[in-house]
C-alpha cells in the first residue's frame, strides 16, 4: 500500500509469500503488516480443524462461513462495528447449514426450536445494548447472535451465549495483564543486567502506558461470540455440563 505496486502471481500465496519476502514489499522494502500473516494462518488453522471435526458434507459451507466469520472478527476488532452485509452472510450461511443438516428430515417443530434459539440470542445481547445504550455491547452483536443462534439450537446457544462471556473475560484479563507482566520481567532483566555491570542496585520504577488496556477500555466483544460459537459448533462444549463437574 505505500507505492501501489502490484503484486505478482508469485507473490500471492497465503504464508509462503510473506515469509519469502521477509515481510516486506520486493519494490520498496516498506515492511506490510503481520495482521496479514497471522489472519491468514488463523484461517488455515480453522479450515484444517472444521475438515477434521466435522462431516463432509457441512465442510464446504462451513468452509464459507468461517470465511464470513473471519472477516468480522478482523473487522470488529480494527473498526469496532460490524457492518451489515457481513450479518446478512452469515444469516445465509446458517441458513445453508440447516438446510444440508435436516435434508429429509426436516420438521416443523425442529424448524421453529432454531428459530427461537435465534431470536433468545437476538433479544439477550440486544436487552444489553438497549439497557446500556451501547456502551455494553453493540447492536451490531446481537444481529450477529441471531444467525450463530440459530445454526446451534436452543441448547447449543445458551452455551454459546454463556461462553462468549467467559472468553470475554478470560481475554480481556490477560490482555489488561500481559503488559504489566512483561514491563515486570523486562524491569527484571535490568536490574540483573546493572547489578552485574556495577555491583550495586539500581531501581527501576513500573510505569505503564497512559494507553495501556483497562476495565474501563473499548471492546470489541464479536471475536470473544465467535470463538465462544466455534468452541459450540465444533466440540459441541455443554456448559450446563461443564459446571455440573464442578458442582
Amino acid at each position: 500500500m505505500s507505492c501501489g505496486y502490484t503484486l505478482r502471481w508469485y507473490e500471492l500465496f497465503p504464508l509462503v509469500s510473506y515469509l519469502c519476502l521477509f515481510g516486506r514489499c520486493s519494490s520498496c522494502r516498506c515492511k506490510i503488516p503481520a495482521r496479514y500473516f497471522l489472519v491468514e494462518f488463523s484461517t488455515a488453522c480453522l479450515f484444517l480443524i472444521m475438515y477434521m471435526q466435522l462431516p463432509m458434507l457441512l465442510v464446504p459451507i462451513s468452509l464459507l462461513l468461517g470465511c464470513v466469520l473471519m472477516v468480522v472478527t478482523v473487522y470488529d476488532i480494527y473498526h469496532m462495528v460490524i457492518p451489515n452485509q457481513l450479518v446478512l452472510l452469515t444469516s445465509v450461511g446458517a441458513v445453508g447449514y440447516y438446510g444440508l443438516t435436516y435434508w429429509g428430515v426436516w420438521s416443523l417443530e425442529t424448524l421453529l426450536w432454531h428459530t427461537i434459539a435465534a431470536v433468545g440470542a437476538f433479544l439477550f445481547y440486544g436487552s444489553l445494548w438497549f439497557v446500556s445504550k451501547g456502551r455494553w455491547i453493540g447492536f451490531g452483536d446481537a444481529k450477529l447472535a441471531a444467525p450463530l443462534g440459530f445454526m446451534l439450537g436452543t441448547t447449543g446457544a445458551f452455551s454459546f451465549v454463556v461462553l462468549s462471556f467467559w472468553v470475554g473475560a478470560l481475554l480481556s484479563i490477560s490482555i489488561m495483564y500481559t503488559p504489566r507482566v512483561v514491563h515486570y520481567i523486562n524491569s527484571l532483566f535490568t536490574r540483573i543486567s546493572i547489578r552485574s555491570k556495577s555491583g550495586d542496585y539500581a531501581g527501576t520504577a513500573v510505569v505503564l502506558s497512559s494507553k495501556s488496556f483497562t476495565m474501563k477500555s473499548e471492546v470489541p466483544f464479536a471475536p470473544f461470540m465467535i470463538i465462544a460459537f466455534l468452541l459450540v459448533y465444533l466440540y459441541q462444549v455443554d456448559v450446563l455440563q461443564l459446571i455440573s463437574q464442578f458442582i
